[in-house]
């Protein structure tokens, strides 16, 4: 099973490869990295503009250059956090058996989160802060479970108009429980659900339950009651 990827380790190998660049550009990689790590390390709540600038190595009044405020920087972390799910989500899982697909989807979603945990449960905090971040989540999930939708009509192309509307209503729901459900398993768990997340195969696993429940309106079928051996390397 391959580990996820570690965010702040991603952004640095992003500011190693941009040696040959314009300095401004290798500066605010270089902040970006910081503030992932500082995410990462004492969550949003306890950031600080100095904390980040020590780990760059930048002196406090280039941040300003870059970034107005904490919030700005945690929230370009938050788009770097997005598009590098984006980037590593599996491939052609439409050739796949709905619960394969479902499941494989979920193991880089639970892994990623799992890995950096911090850093997804600060959007919370910041969400709080900046209301501009609850609208951006809205597109984002609206947009993913479009795609969902779309496939699931590949394979159900004879579904309803009104049906089509709830489905896309149940994917919102399920999206939004599963982000609660990742932020609480992860980040800071409370005690008595600490004891029973056992693994991260069987998060993914009861999720991709939900997942179908919630999309097919029925269990999945037995043949596929069980965990595929890989989700495939998500570290390349």
């Amino acid at each position: 099973m391959s580990e996820a990827p570690y965010l702040p380790d991603l952004l640095l190998r992003r500011v190693e490869a941009a040696a040959g660049r314009p300095k401004r550009v290798r500066t605010r990689l270089a902040l970006l990295a910081a503030a992932a790590a500082e995410m990462a390390e004492v969550g949003y709540e306890a950031m600080t503009v100095e904390g980040v600038v020590r780990r760059a190595g930048l002196a406090r009044g280039t941040f300003y250059l870059y970034f107005r405020n904490r919030g700005d920087a945690a929230i370009a972390v938050r788009r770097a956090f997005g598009a590098t799910l984006r980037i590593l989500r599996p491939r052609g899982m439409g050739r796949l058996p709905p619960w394969n697909a479902i499941w494989q989807v979920n193991r880089l979603y639970v892994a990623f989160y799992a890995r950096n945990a911090r850093i997804a449960a600060g959007v919370e905090l910041l969400a709080r802060e900046r209301p501009e971040i609850l609208a951006s989540r809205d597109r984002i999930n609206q947009r993913w479970a479009q795609v969902l939708l779309r496939d699931l009509l590949r394979r159900r192309p004879n579904m309803a108009a009104d049906d089509r509307r709830r489905t896309l209503l149940s994917l919102r729901y399920v999206i939004m429980m599963a982000d609660e459900a990742l932020r609480q398993s992860f980040a800071d768990p409370p005690e008595k659900l600490r004891t029973l997340v056992v693994s991260e195969d069987e998060v993914t696993d009861i999720l991709t339950r939900l997942w179908y429940r919630g999309v097919y309106a029925e269990d999945p079928p037995e043949a596929y009651h069980t965990v595929p051996e890989s989700y495939g390397s998500i570290t390349g």
